[in-house]
């Protein structure tokens, strides 16, 4: 699987690079949405993005907005975030997230949420 981590911290795009490698998947990197729409352009065969809310360009929810008005593509989305408002987290899903992994989180984590997804779609 290729998951795309979006995230202005480099610290915590590299701890999450390493917890998607130990998963066995692929990770590749953005620091901020416009950026990971490039990727995507170019790699569209991303599975699953990882999206911080807070970055610098464009930030978490400004790419969820823009891809659902856009119908830019249908990956599935986790925010990956420190923003903890039920409204905050609402606002994230009806915008197109389909999961939401508070930060910090461990591999364990996210090795939960990648099996659900999995399951979900029937990998």
């Amino acid at each position: 699987m290729k998951i795309l981590i979006v995230d202005d911290s480099k610290p915590i795009l590299s701890m999450v690079s390493s917890m998607v490698t130990e998963l066995g998947h692929e990770p590749l990197v953005a620091e901020h949405g416009q950026a990971a729409f490039d990727v995507i352009a170019k790699q569209p065969d991303v599975d699953l993005v990882l999206l911080d809310w807070n970055m610098p360009v464009m930030n978490g929810l400004e790419f969820l907005e823009k891809n659902q008005a856009e119908s830019i593509f249908t990956i599935p989305i986790f925010m990956m975030t420190t923003e903890n408002s039920p409204e905050k987290i609402q606002k994230a899903l009806s915008s197109g997230a389909v999961d939401y992994i508070m930060k910090p989180f461990t591999v364990d984590i996210l090795e939960n949420k990648i099996e659900l997804l999995e399951d979900l779609l029937g990998d």
